[in-house]
């Protein structure tokens, strides 16, 4: 048995030992050991996830020897990684800290990027006049950095947030849009050009690239009236303009601007180019990881290839993009409900010392990224919602119709006529067999997955030739397009009137009605409405909580 002298010596050596080696591990983390892995990681690498790792490393080795300048460049650039990745919460968490830290070192441009940042945050999220005096703050910090050319640039951000983040959401006037774009502009133009700071020269041809592009987005989709030829030109200046950098040692981002040429040329029926430059986008969305980006871009393609008739690629981009943008959706439903919480739980010390105002960019990467996907995303959200309105009033008319109908008014007033093919059809024939084909859109025949023409047209005791030309001529389409329009209307009246058909999965609902996979449903159920299943059914249940609401 070891004697207690002996005990207590182990003891004492363990101790010192473990002391030492404590002193050892210290004296790596130094202020010069911080700084070599902020410069060796200044650009952002191919792997995000890599990059959060890297300087949430530096910002706690920075945090345990007090090192505010480590802090500060830690917190910047962490801001920026989370919003990227779509988490605006941390992205507006690591902003405070940002800002915070930055005054006590009287950082004034990293206190006016925090603040500019805050505003991009908030502007995503949908918190247009939160994000607007997050900017007005941001001037005050603007207006004290001393170095020119920063101040150029700051103050450039500060206005195409303006602009983009305020204005156009507010609907303003389109000249005061218009005015803070140029503005933003005029800023940056100012900005010398400097070969011994790539950085600087390449950041401001960025943002003239960036407010090419928004420019062009504007006069495209909201000036009035369109201007489509200034539109294409702006477009086209913005991917020139990176495409013509003077050095390029900082890669230059140009999803934003490939996905808003994608979009236009779609827009304007010019679908192989529309899928050129969407393709582009997946191919660069590959290694720089943009979920937003990679949604828009399977909008382009689906929508490019249902103009073609490529029912198999339609099928395949949509689905792709439902399944991705119903993701989306959710996450930042989760996002925007946490930070209004925690926006609402500080504004009682927010009015007291007029710390807390939230972010914006210092990186012009990630600031195309957001502002981009706003515009696509308002744009299609009320053209969506203004179908998603039509299906809505079409199902109410129908149902008044139905209450007032008889069978005498299925009758209709024919004359003898010859069909487009030639094929002439008799008044009572034609009238027959209409009454006949209005009992089978009553009788929910249709939603059986074995329907087809040979056996419709043995059912209504005719042929296959006279019903084919019948449902053309007086339904407008051919008897698959005729089939799948009434199980669509089937399942939008169920959905619309019975509120538990909201709760069940797609596939059941596509299977329900007669289809024979979820993903061809989701085409036609588009196709048809102009509306994916999903919107349609999030917004069936958004008003019907309202409506428990009031």
């Amino acid at each position: 048995m070891m004697s207690t002298g002996k005990t207590s010596l182990l003891l004492l050596s363990s101790l010192i030992f473990g002391f030492c080696n404590a002193q050892v591990g210290n004296q790596t983390i130094t202020k010069e050991s911080i700084d070599k892995k902020i410069s060796l990681n200044k650009n952002s690498s191919k792997n995000p996830r890599e990059d959060l790792y890297l300087f949430l490393k530096i910002n706690k080795d920075s945090k345990s020897i007090n090192y505010k300048e480590g802090i500060v460049a830690s917190a910047k650039k962490l801001m920026i990684l989370y919003h990227s990745t779509g988490d605006d919460e941390k992205s507006i968490e690591y902003s405070q800290e940002l800002e915070k830290q930055a005054k006590e070192i009287n950082d004034n441009e990293s206190v006016s990027t925090a603040l500019i940042q805050r505003a991009t945050d908030f502007s995503s999220l949908g918190l247009s006049d939160e994000s607007y005096k997050e900017l007005q703050n941001a001037k005050y910090y603007v207006n004290k950095i001393t170095d020119a050319n920063k101040k150029h640039y700051h103050m450039s951000l500060v206005y195409q947030g303006l602009a983009a983040g305020y204005y156009v959401p507010k609907k303003a006037n389109q000249d005061t849009v218009l005015s803070y774009f140029n503005k933003s502009l005029e800023e940056v133009k100012q900005i010398s050009d400097d070969k011994n700071n790539i950085k600087q020269t390449e950041e401001k041809y960025d943002m003239i690239s960036y407010l090419y592009m928004n420019l062009g987005m504007y006069y495209a989709m909201m000036h009035q009236p369109k201007r489509l030829d200034l539109a294409e030109e702006y477009l086209q200046n913005s991917l020139s303009t990176l495409n013509n950098r003077k050095f390029t040692e900082i890669k230059a981002n140009k999803i934003p601007i490939l996905n808003y040429l994608g979009n236009f040329y779609s827009e304007q029926n010019k679908n192989t180019e529309a899928i050129d430059y969407a393709r582009q986008v997946i191919k660069l969305e590959k290694t720089q990881k943009s979920p937003a980006a990679r949604v828009s871009a399977y909008a382009t393609l689906a929508n490019s290839y249902e103009a073609m008739k490529n029912k198999d690629s339609t099928i395949k981009y949509m689905s792709l993009y439902t399944n991705l943008s119903d993701s989306l959706a959710h996450i930042t439903k989760i996002s925007t409900d946490k930070a209004i919480k925690k926006i609402s739980s500080k504004q009682d010390k927010v009015h007291k010392d007029n710390e807390l105002k939230i972010i914006i960019i210092s990186c012009i990467f990630f600031l195309l990224l957001v502002v981009s996907g706003w515009f696509f995303w308002k744009r299609n959200q009320n053209k969506i919602h203004k179908k998603y309105k039509i299906v809505i009033e079409n199902i109410k008319n129908e149902a008044k119709e139905r209450e007032v109908k008889t069978d005498v008014d299925l009758l209709p007033e024919m004359e003898n006529k010859i069909t487009e093919s030639g094929m002439k059809i008799s008044q009572d024939t034609t009238s027959s067999l209409l009454f006949k084909l209005s009992k089978f859109e009553k009788s929910e025949r249709y939603l059986k997955k074995d329907i087809s023409l040979p056996s419709l047209a043995g059912s209504l005791n005719t042929n296959t030739r006279y019903l084919s030309e019948l449902i053309k001529q007086h339904r407008g389409k051919n008897f698959n397009n005729y089939i799948n329009g009434l199980r669509i209307q089937y399942i939008s009246n169920k959905l619309y009137a019975d509120p538990i058909f909201r709760e069940y999965k797609i596939s059941y609902l596509a299977e329900f009605c007669g289809f024979s996979s979820r993903e061809v449903f989701a085409v036609i159920f588009k196709k048809e409405t102009g509306v994916t299943p999903s919107y349609f059914i999030s917004q069936l249940k958004k008003e019907n909580l309202e409506k428990e609401i009031v």
